[in-house]
């Protein structure tokens, strides 16, 4: 039975090809060689596609190249038996080994197709040597970022160590501001008692001295002479004069009031001025002219005090046998952060070449006993207006007036 199938598979029964070529030597020469030259092709390039797909797994699609490496090696075997059908005709042979060809191209032409688009999508080396670029100038870029990363963190360190050597410092320095402030509250507290107790202590004598001085105007005033009696007026009234003049002085130099700035009516504040006033301004008939005024944004005690020194100033330097008229109301030349008032009057005046001079403390332009006063009041104003960051003009000539625009705080 087995001979039988290798006797018709070999095919001894059937005449072999060279019969068709009439055992052309030459012929028969040409068509076994190519066979053979075809044939270790075929057999050598499954090898390689072996060899490369063993060597390269990353690669996609292999299984493609295992299927050519099947495919090609079927059509060496091809050629292999038409080598052998020269001299033998094993055509059934030939017949199965074209048969397992087929399969393989078939099969083979089957997969490859649906590969086309996908191995079109594959970049081409231009495109990779392009991408490569691409990918290179990144890698570039990424190092000169990374430098840049690394030198702005090297001066954040920097400038986060130099930061917090300074706040180390601000809080050294906030500490002894804290310490030096205290030491100054202290202090002020201890000169305020200082002060009192100093005026205290000067006053009560010259209490003494005006009491015993009236006493004895009074008990020997029929037995005084003339010029006796003006010695003991005297006496009295710069004993008085001192009085006020430590009173002011203690006034000017006591500390600001610790009460916080708020929102104050000014017209609130000039009538409780107005009201103390009173009687100066109905013994001089004085004719006040008041025009509504802002708010302001200040402690009540240093605004009080202003407006009272400034109204006073503007009652008693009136000049002889002409009633004070006052006039007061709001400017129009303040900033967008101040409320302006003016006080104005028809008094002495003050000359130009003196309006530097009327801040000062004691300081008075006219002669002792004119008019009343210490020549303290501006002073107090000036002080008060620097605490709160307020500012005060003069526009005066002399004996034609005085004008004081004061700007505050608005609220």
């Amino acid at each position: 039975m087995a001979n039988e199938f290798l006797n018709k598979l070999l095919g001894p029964e059937m005449p072999p090809h060279g019969h068709c070529y009439l055992w052309n030597e030459d012929l028969v020469r040409l068509h076994v060689i190519s066979d053979v030259l075809i044939s270790l092709s075929y057999f050598t390039i499954p090898v390689a596609l072996v060899y490369l797909v063993r060597k390269r797994d990353d690669l996609k699609f292999n299984y493609i190249f295992v299927m050519f490496a099947i495919f090609i090696f079927a059509c060496g075997a091809t050629h292999l038996v038409n080598i052998f059908n020269v001299w033998y005709g094993a055509y059934w042979l030939s017949g199965g080994v074209k048969l397992i060809t087929a399969i393989a191209s078939v099969g083979t032409a089957i997969v490859v197709w649906p590969l086309i688009p996908k191995a079109l999508a594959i970049p081409s080396n231009v495109q990779l040597i392009a991408l490569n670029q691409q990918l290179r100038e990144e890698a570039d870029e990424n190092r000169r970022q990374k430098q840049q990363v690394e030198h702005l963190t090297k001066d954040l360190e920097e400038l986060v160590a130099q930061r917090t050597q300074e706040l180390a410092e601000t809080r050294v320095m906030k500490t002894l501001l804290e310490k030096n402030h205290a030491s100054l509250e202290r202090s002020n507290i201890a000169l305020e008692e200082y002060a009192k107790v100093t005026a205290h202590d000067i006053k009560e004598p010259l209490r003494s001295i005006s009491v015993f001085g009236q006493l004895l105007n009074e008990r020997l005033g029929e037995t005084l002479q003339e010029d006796e009696s003006k010695w003991l007026q005297t006496m009295v009234g710069a004993t008085q004069r001192m009085t006020e003049m430590i009173d002011d002085l203690q006034q000017y130099c006591a500390p600001q009031s610790l009460v916080p700035a708020t929102p104050l009516a000014l017209d609130e504040c000039l009538d409780r001025a107005v009201v103390e006033h009173g009687a100066a301004m109905k013994k001089y008939a004085t004719e006040l002219h008041r025009k509504p005024l802002g708010t302001v944004n200040m402690s009540p005690t240093p605004l009080y005090q202003l407006l009272s020194n400034l109204l006073d100033n503007a009652v008693k330097f009136s000049r002889d046998q002409k009633p004070p008229v006052v006039e007061i109301g709001p400017v129009d030349d303040a900033g967008e952060d101040e409320v302006g008032f003016y006080i104005r009057d028809n008094g002495i005046g003050i000359a130009s070449h003196y309006q530097s001079r009327v801040y000062g403390v004691f300081e008075r332009l006219y002669r002792e006993g004119d008019y009343e006063g210490t020549g303290i009041g501006l002073a107090i104003c000036r002080r008060i207006l620097d605490e709160c960051d307020g500012r005060i003009d003069i526009i005066s000539e002399l004996d034609k007036g005085c004008e004081f625009r004061v700007y505050l705080p608005a609220a």
